[in-house]
Protein backbone atom coordinates (compact mmCIF):
# COMPACT_ATOMS: atom_id res chain seq x y z
CA UNK A 1 0.00 0.00 0.00
CA UNK A 2 1.28 3.57 -0.95
CA UNK A 3 1.77 6.34 1.77
CA UNK A 4 -0.89 8.24 0.13
CA UNK A 5 -3.25 5.09 -0.04
CA UNK A 6 -2.56 4.84 3.93
CA UNK A 7 -2.86 8.68 4.52
CA UNK A 8 -6.30 8.35 3.01
CA UNK A 9 -7.99 4.92 4.85
CA UNK A 10 -6.63 6.47 8.12
CA UNK A 11 -8.52 9.58 7.29
CA UNK A 12 -11.70 7.55 6.28
CA UNK A 13 -11.19 5.52 9.13
CA UNK A 14 -11.26 7.82 11.65
CA UNK A 15 -14.25 9.35 9.73
CA UNK A 16 -16.64 6.48 10.34
CA UNK A 17 -15.25 5.43 13.91
CA UNK A 18 -15.52 9.30 14.85
CA UNK A 19 -12.93 8.93 17.77
CA UNK A 20 -9.69 6.57 18.02
CA UNK A 21 -6.66 6.70 19.12
CA UNK A 22 -2.75 6.49 18.34
CA UNK A 23 -2.53 2.59 19.20
CA UNK A 24 -6.10 1.41 17.67
CA UNK A 25 -4.92 2.80 14.01
CA UNK A 26 -1.04 1.27 14.97
CA UNK A 27 -2.93 -2.13 15.19
CA UNK A 28 -5.50 -1.38 12.73
CA UNK A 29 -3.06 -0.19 9.55
CA UNK A 30 -0.39 -2.61 11.31
CA UNK A 31 2.07 0.20 11.82
CA UNK A 32 4.20 1.94 14.44
CA UNK A 33 2.34 4.65 17.01
CA UNK A 34 5.00 6.90 15.90
CA UNK A 35 4.17 6.19 12.08
CA UNK A 36 0.55 7.07 13.27
CA UNK A 37 1.64 10.25 14.39
CA UNK A 38 4.00 11.14 11.21
CA UNK A 39 0.83 10.40 9.49
CA UNK A 40 -2.05 12.43 11.14
CA UNK A 41 0.39 15.30 11.18
CA UNK A 42 0.81 15.38 7.65
CA UNK A 43 -3.54 14.78 7.01
CA UNK A 44 -3.39 18.25 9.35
CA UNK A 45 -0.88 20.10 7.06
CA UNK A 46 -3.03 18.95 3.57
CA UNK A 47 -5.80 21.13 5.42
CA UNK A 48 -7.96 18.39 6.99
CA UNK A 49 -9.52 19.30 10.68
CA UNK A 50 -8.38 16.96 12.84
CA UNK A 51 -8.70 17.22 16.85
CA UNK A 52 -6.53 15.46 19.52
CA UNK A 53 -8.15 14.93 22.97
CA UNK A 54 -5.16 13.66 25.49
CA UNK A 55 -5.76 11.75 28.47
CA UNK A 56 -7.87 8.59 29.06
CA UNK A 57 -10.58 8.29 27.03
CA UNK A 58 -9.23 10.74 24.26
CA UNK A 59 -8.15 10.53 20.75
CA UNK A 60 -8.38 11.26 17.41
CA UNK A 61 -11.84 12.99 15.49
CA UNK A 62 -12.65 14.70 12.88
CA UNK A 63 -14.11 18.44 13.38
CA UNK A 64 -17.16 19.80 11.79
CA UNK A 65 -18.23 17.37 8.97
CA UNK A 66 -17.99 14.15 7.82
CA UNK A 67 -15.23 13.84 4.76
CA UNK A 68 -16.88 11.75 1.89
CA UNK A 69 -14.45 9.64 -0.08
CA UNK A 70 -12.88 11.00 -3.35
CA UNK A 71 -14.74 10.38 -6.28
CA UNK A 72 -13.07 9.95 -10.00
CA UNK A 73 -13.96 12.01 -12.76
CA UNK A 74 -13.54 12.59 -15.97
CA UNK A 75 -12.31 15.94 -17.56
CA UNK A 76 -15.31 16.63 -19.09
CA UNK A 77 -17.44 15.10 -15.85
CA UNK A 78 -15.35 17.62 -14.19
CA UNK A 79 -15.88 20.81 -16.17
CA UNK A 80 -19.61 20.14 -16.40
CA UNK A 81 -19.81 20.05 -12.72
CA UNK A 82 -17.86 23.13 -12.62
CA UNK A 83 -19.87 24.92 -14.58
CA UNK A 84 -23.20 23.53 -12.81
CA UNK A 85 -21.29 25.26 -9.32
CA UNK A 86 -21.23 28.59 -11.35
CA UNK A 87 -25.24 28.49 -12.32
CA UNK A 88 -26.58 27.65 -9.00
CA UNK A 89 -24.21 30.56 -7.46
CA UNK A 90 -26.14 33.17 -9.73
CA UNK A 91 -29.15 32.74 -7.52
CA UNK A 92 -29.12 35.76 -5.01
CA UNK A 93 -30.34 33.46 -2.01
CA UNK A 94 -29.50 29.65 -2.31
CA UNK A 95 -29.29 27.25 0.59
CA UNK A 96 -25.49 26.10 1.08
CA UNK A 97 -24.47 28.98 -1.10
CA UNK A 98 -21.01 29.10 0.99
CA UNK A 99 -20.85 25.57 1.32
CA UNK A 100 -21.28 25.61 -2.67
CA UNK A 101 -18.42 28.40 -3.33
CA UNK A 102 -16.06 26.52 -1.33
CA UNK A 103 -16.76 23.07 -3.30
CA UNK A 104 -16.52 25.28 -6.65
CA UNK A 105 -13.21 26.53 -5.69
CA UNK A 106 -11.55 23.17 -4.07
CA UNK A 107 -12.67 21.63 -7.80
CA UNK A 108 -11.24 24.24 -9.73
CA UNK A 109 -7.81 23.91 -7.31
CA UNK A 110 -7.99 19.88 -8.00
CA UNK A 111 -7.32 20.57 -11.35
CA UNK A 112 -4.38 20.60 -13.69
CA UNK A 113 -3.05 23.69 -15.17
CA UNK A 114 -4.55 22.16 -18.79
CA UNK A 115 -8.02 21.85 -17.47
CA UNK A 116 -7.65 25.33 -15.85
CA UNK A 117 -6.38 26.90 -18.92
CA UNK A 118 -10.02 25.44 -20.62
CA UNK A 119 -12.26 26.42 -17.73
CA UNK A 120 -10.72 29.55 -18.24
CA UNK A 121 -11.18 30.09 -22.01
CA UNK A 122 -15.08 28.21 -21.80
CA UNK A 123 -15.78 31.00 -19.17
CA UNK A 124 -15.62 33.76 -21.81
CA UNK A 125 -17.90 31.78 -24.34
CA UNK A 126 -20.28 30.09 -22.22
CA UNK A 127 -23.19 32.80 -19.58
CA UNK A 128 -25.82 31.35 -17.60
CA UNK A 129 -28.89 34.17 -17.22
CA UNK A 130 -31.11 33.90 -14.19
CA UNK A 131 -33.80 36.51 -13.42
CA UNK A 132 -32.58 39.04 -11.96
CA UNK A 133 -34.03 39.19 -8.43
CA UNK A 134 -31.88 40.90 -5.50
CA UNK A 135 -34.65 39.97 -2.89
CA UNK A 136 -32.86 38.90 0.44
CA UNK A 137 -33.55 35.60 2.14
CA UNK A 138 -32.15 35.70 5.34
CA UNK A 139 -33.59 32.49 7.17
CA UNK A 140 -33.88 30.42 3.76
CA UNK A 141 -31.37 27.29 5.81
CA UNK A 142 -33.46 28.16 8.93
CA UNK A 143 -36.59 26.96 7.14
CA UNK A 144 -34.81 24.01 5.37
CA UNK A 145 -33.42 22.70 8.49
CA UNK A 146 -37.62 23.21 10.01
CA UNK A 147 -39.27 21.36 6.57
CA UNK A 148 -36.41 18.33 7.14
CA UNK A 149 -36.75 18.25 11.19
CA UNK A 150 -40.63 18.93 10.99
CA UNK A 151 -40.46 21.58 14.06
CA UNK A 152 -42.77 24.06 13.95
CA UNK A 153 -41.52 28.04 13.74
CA UNK A 154 -43.06 31.44 14.55
CA UNK A 155 -42.46 33.76 11.76
CA UNK A 156 -43.02 37.55 11.34
CA UNK A 157 -44.63 37.65 7.59
CA UNK A 158 -45.02 40.63 5.31
CA UNK A 159 -47.88 39.98 2.97
CA UNK A 160 -50.04 42.84 1.03
CA UNK A 161 -52.81 43.00 4.32
CA UNK A 162 -49.74 44.30 6.03
CA UNK A 163 -47.52 42.11 8.54
CA UNK A 164 -49.03 39.22 10.49
CA UNK A 165 -47.20 36.57 13.28
CA UNK A 166 -47.76 32.61 12.29
CA UNK A 167 -47.06 29.72 13.57
CA UNK A 168 -46.43 27.23 10.69
CA UNK A 169 -44.53 24.14 10.11
CA UNK A 170 -42.83 24.10 6.21
CA UNK A 171 -43.09 21.39 3.89
CA UNK A 172 -39.98 22.65 1.86
CA UNK A 173 -38.66 25.11 -0.52
CA UNK A 174 -38.85 25.65 -3.85
CA UNK A 175 -37.78 28.45 -6.39
CA UNK A 176 -39.16 29.58 -9.08
CA UNK A 177 -38.70 33.04 -11.55
CA UNK A 178 -35.86 33.95 -9.00
CA UNK A 179 -37.66 33.48 -5.80
CA UNK A 180 -37.82 31.32 -2.99
CA UNK A 181 -41.33 30.10 -1.84
CA UNK A 182 -41.88 27.97 1.29
CA UNK A 183 -45.17 26.10 1.22
CA UNK A 184 -46.31 24.95 5.34
CA UNK A 185 -49.37 24.13 7.08
CA UNK A 186 -50.59 27.45 8.78
CA UNK A 187 -51.86 26.88 12.23
CA UNK A 188 -54.39 29.80 12.50
CA UNK A 189 -55.71 28.96 9.05
CA UNK A 190 -55.49 25.03 10.03
CA UNK A 191 -54.70 24.58 6.11
CA UNK A 192 -51.89 24.63 3.74
CA UNK A 193 -50.31 28.20 2.62
CA UNK A 194 -47.45 29.22 0.14
CA UNK A 195 -45.66 31.82 1.65
CA UNK A 196 -42.68 33.78 -0.34
CA UNK A 197 -39.43 33.70 2.01
CA UNK A 198 -37.62 36.90 1.30
CA UNK A 199 -41.32 38.42 3.01
CA UNK A 200 -40.52 36.00 6.48
CA UNK A 201 -39.20 38.89 8.23
CA UNK A 202 -38.27 36.84 11.73
CA UNK A 203 -38.21 33.55 12.86
CA UNK A 204 -38.60 31.56 15.89
CA UNK A 205 -38.67 27.46 16.52
CA UNK A 206 -41.59 26.82 18.86
CA UNK A 207 -41.31 22.39 18.87
CA UNK A 208 -41.47 19.41 16.90
CA UNK A 209 -44.45 19.21 14.89
CA UNK A 210 -47.19 16.84 16.03
CA UNK A 211 -48.69 14.21 13.92
CA UNK A 212 -46.75 15.80 10.54
CA UNK A 213 -44.44 14.32 7.75
CA UNK A 214 -45.75 15.93 4.41
CA UNK A 215 -42.52 16.49 2.54
CA UNK A 216 -42.59 19.21 -0.78
CA UNK A 217 -43.59 16.44 -3.02
CA UNK A 218 -46.71 15.09 -1.49
CA UNK A 219 -47.90 19.07 -1.06
CA UNK A 220 -47.41 19.73 -4.82
CA UNK A 221 -48.87 16.56 -6.24
CA UNK A 222 -51.37 17.72 -3.81
CA UNK A 223 -51.51 21.27 -5.42
CA UNK A 224 -52.23 19.02 -8.73
CA UNK A 225 -55.96 18.05 -7.48
CA UNK A 226 -57.10 21.69 -7.01
CA UNK A 227 -60.02 23.06 -8.23
CA UNK A 228 -59.21 23.59 -11.84
CA UNK A 229 -60.79 24.61 -15.43
CA UNK A 230 -59.92 24.28 -18.66
CA UNK A 231 -57.35 27.10 -20.32
CA UNK A 232 -57.68 27.90 -23.76
CA UNK A 233 -55.20 30.81 -25.16
CA UNK A 234 -54.16 31.56 -28.73
CA UNK A 235 -50.83 32.57 -29.71
CA UNK A 236 -49.02 34.44 -32.40
CA UNK A 237 -45.66 33.47 -33.17
CA UNK A 238 -44.11 35.86 -30.81
CA UNK A 239 -46.47 34.88 -28.43
CA UNK A 240 -45.23 31.28 -29.02
CA UNK A 241 -41.80 32.53 -28.58
CA UNK A 242 -42.35 34.30 -24.83
CA UNK A 243 -44.12 31.46 -23.95
CA UNK A 244 -40.83 29.29 -24.40
CA UNK A 245 -39.73 31.03 -21.39
CA UNK A 246 -42.72 31.00 -19.31
CA UNK A 247 -42.19 27.33 -17.06
CA UNK A 248 -46.55 27.55 -16.39
CA UNK A 249 -46.91 27.72 -19.95
CA UNK A 250 -44.15 26.03 -22.35
CA UNK A 251 -44.67 22.45 -21.14
CA UNK A 252 -48.39 22.67 -22.52
CA UNK A 253 -47.76 24.70 -25.69
CA UNK A 254 -48.62 23.55 -29.07
CA UNK A 255 -47.37 24.72 -32.15
CA UNK A 256 -48.76 24.92 -35.65
CA UNK A 257 -47.34 24.79 -38.95
CA UNK A 258 -47.05 28.19 -39.41
CA UNK A 259 -45.33 29.39 -35.87
CA UNK A 260 -48.44 30.18 -34.14
CA UNK A 261 -49.83 28.11 -31.35
CA UNK A 262 -52.07 27.22 -28.55
CA UNK A 263 -52.60 26.04 -24.78
CA UNK A 264 -55.29 23.71 -24.47
CA UNK A 265 -54.81 22.47 -20.84
CA UNK A 266 -56.31 22.71 -17.39
CA UNK A 267 -55.11 25.45 -14.65
CA UNK A 268 -56.36 25.64 -11.10
CA UNK A 269 -58.58 28.53 -10.54
CA UNK A 270 -56.38 29.64 -7.64
CA UNK A 271 -53.86 30.70 -10.08
CA UNK A 272 -55.97 33.09 -11.74
CA UNK A 273 -54.15 36.37 -10.59
CA UNK A 274 -50.71 35.17 -11.45
CA UNK A 275 -51.82 33.79 -14.93
CA UNK A 276 -53.32 37.29 -15.66
CA UNK A 277 -50.57 39.34 -14.87
CA UNK A 278 -48.02 36.78 -16.90
CA UNK A 279 -50.98 37.15 -20.15
CA UNK A 280 -51.28 41.02 -19.88
CA UNK A 281 -47.75 41.05 -20.02
CA UNK A 282 -47.73 39.65 -23.73
CA UNK A 283 -49.82 41.89 -25.17
CA UNK A 284 -51.98 40.95 -27.93
CA UNK A 285 -49.74 38.24 -28.63
CA UNK A 286 -51.79 36.33 -26.58
CA UNK A 287 -55.83 35.65 -26.82
CA UNK A 288 -57.31 34.17 -23.68
CA UNK A 289 -59.99 32.04 -24.32
CA UNK A 290 -60.95 30.30 -21.32
CA UNK A 291 -61.68 30.41 -18.81
CA UNK A 292 -63.80 33.56 -18.24
CA UNK A 293 -62.82 34.47 -14.43
CA UNK A 294 -58.79 34.76 -16.09
CA UNK A 295 -60.54 37.02 -18.94
CA UNK A 296 -62.43 39.18 -16.00
CA UNK A 297 -59.31 39.26 -14.22
CA UNK A 298 -57.31 40.45 -17.45
CA UNK A 299 -59.96 43.28 -18.14
CA UNK A 300 -59.63 44.38 -14.83
CA UNK A 301 -56.03 44.73 -14.52
CA UNK A 302 -55.83 46.72 -17.94
CA UNK A 303 -59.08 48.89 -16.78
CA UNK A 304 -57.29 49.68 -13.37
CA UNK A 305 -54.30 50.55 -15.54
CA UNK A 306 -56.14 52.90 -18.16
CA UNK A 307 -57.85 54.27 -15.49
CA UNK A 308 -54.21 55.93 -14.59
CA UNK A 309 -53.42 57.63 -16.81
CA UNK A 310 -56.72 59.17 -17.77
CA UNK A 311 -57.05 62.20 -18.34
CA UNK A 312 -60.18 65.21 -18.42
CA UNK A 313 -58.91 66.37 -21.65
Amino acid sequence: MSKTQRLLNILFYINRQRKVTAGELSAEFDISVRTVQRDLAELEAWGVPLYSEPGPGGGYTVLKNNILPPSFFTEDEGIALYFSYQHLLLLHALPFQSEIKAASDKLYASFPAAVKEKIDQLKERVAFWAPPSKADVPFLNELLDAAVQQIEIRIAYESRNGQSKRAIVPYGLYSSGGLWYCPAYDRKSGGDRLFRADRILSFEKLAPAQNSSVTLKQWMEKEETRTQAPLKVLLSKNGVRESKTLPFLSDHLTINEDGTGFIDTLAPLEEVPFMAKQFILLGEDVYVQEPKELVKEMVKRAEDVLRMYRTDG
